[in-house]
């Protein structure tokens, strides 16, 4: 059964640019609705300059025009839909977003880490696996 809602999340990296086009692909294909979507930390590291410079510091909308600068350059003629969500936990509010909203697929790029990098940090893509009620498709470098 084809998914009709994907939701693409969007970490700026070039491992989730890159899984646009096989977002583009799957949502031509079936007929599928989009939706990028970003999780912004709210209290993520703001460098001393920000203070001294507010308006170099990156806010909602920024994130908001660069999804949609990635929706015109990466799905262009699909219906997609775009989402900024705040939050300190990016899988859980990746998972949370896809069950309130309907969504039948997550695609999530890896940064394919391993080792003690991936045990110091962690990974998204894995906690969206093994956490997410929809299925999810991975997207590795």
């Amino acid at each position: 059964m084809a998914a009709k809602h994907i939701l693409a999340c969007v970490d700026f990296s070039e491992h989730s640019t890159r899984a646009l086009a096989e977002v583009a692909e799957y949502a031509k294909a079936n007929g599928s609705k989009v939706t990028l979507i970003h999780i912004a930390d709210p209290q993520a590291f703001i460098p001393p300059q920000a203070v001294l410079e507010p308006e170099s510091h990156t806010d909602r909308s920024a994130h908001e025009a660069e999804l949609a600068s990635l929706r015109d350059e990466h799905l262009a003629g699909l219906p997609v839909e775009i989402a900024v969500v705040e939050d300190h936990a990016p899988a859980r509010a990746i998972c949370d977003y896809a069950s309130n909203h309907g969504v039948d697929l997550i695609v999530i790029g890896s940064h394919g880490r391993g080792g003690m990098e991936r045990w110091l940090i962690g990974s998204v893509a894995e906690r969206v696996v093994r956490h997410a009620a929809s299925n999810v498709y991975v997207v590795r470098r």
